[in-house]
């Protein structure tokens, strides 16, 4: 029976591969973040989300960011499987899948990105009218109730839609890495096979990720500046958690 690696083992061969990389690593998040922050916070400020119709507004204008946003997150993962397979990367690496076949890139984002808003609709529907009722009792209008239902029923859809949201991510978090080392199936294929390779896995990758939450939150207190180093830590580890799956798995993922 195959051993995979353990988390402090991929974590170590992921430090040892940024050494004399983090220039570039983290050039590609800075272009990533001026590519897609400033267009998220201008839809967030005018569309906003204080009523149920501008919530649906900002829910569709969040699925077509996120469509934009998969081609850099393509891009990256290009980045962190040249880095783990022992390649030298390039800042411009991060644009490699805005050319050529544009439709798998769309194509899995789009589920991604419908598994995002649909998880998030209710939670974002119910804080619309709990803000709105709110707004008119310091208006000193009606009172309309007690808002702890609403309250309730925010944290039942917010916890469940984050729930939900982190399974998705789990079972499509290979696609991209398929994608590139795979480049003859399409965007149904790589799916199922990104599903059929998180198989048993899920679980392992959850506790990876969630080993990293100490080091976020020592980010925190230098002002984000520490996720300039921790974001290519984490992105190297799960390109090299991705190799060891797919090195080890026999041909099983693939159709």
């Amino acid at each position: 029976m195959n051993q995979y690696l353990s988390s402090a083992s991929l974590k170590a061969m992921a430090r040892g591969q940024l050494l004399g990389k983090y220039g570039t690593v983290i050039g590609a998040y800075l272009l990533h973040f001026l590519c897609i922050v400033p267009v998220t916070m201008i839809a967030s400020r005018v569309i906003g989300t204080d009523s149920i119709g501008s919530s649906l507004v900002y829910c569709a204008a969040s699925f077509l960011i996120s469509l934009l946003t998969g081609f850099f997150l393509a891009g990256e993962a290009f980045i962190y499987l040249k880095i783990a397979c022992g390649q030298i990367p390039a800042v411009s690496d991060l644009f490699h899948c805005f050319h050529g076949d544009q439709s798998k890139v769309l194509r899995i984002q789009s589920i991604m990105a419908a598994a995002s808003v649909l998880s998030s609709l209710p939670s974002m529907i119910v804080g619309s009218i709990m803000g709105r009722s709110l707004l008119i009792m310091v208006l000193g209008g009606p009172p309309t109730g007690s808002q702890a239902p609403l309250f309730l029923l925010f944290t039942v859809f917010y916890v469940a839609g984050t729930a939900v949201m982190i399974f998705v991510r789990l079972l499509l978090s290979q696609a991209y890495y398929l994608m590139l080392d795979f480049p003859e199936y399409t965007a149904p294929q790589l799916v199922r096979m990104s599903i059929r390779l998180m198989k048993g896995h899920k679980g392992r990758l959850f506790y990876i990720q969630l080993s990293f939450f100490p080091l976020m939150m020592l980010s925190m207190f230098s002002c984000g500046i520490g996720m300039l180093w921790l974001l290519p830590y984490m992105d190297a580890t799960s390109a090299n958690f991705y190799l060891d799956l797919i090195r080890k798995s026999k041909g099983k993922a693939v159709d």
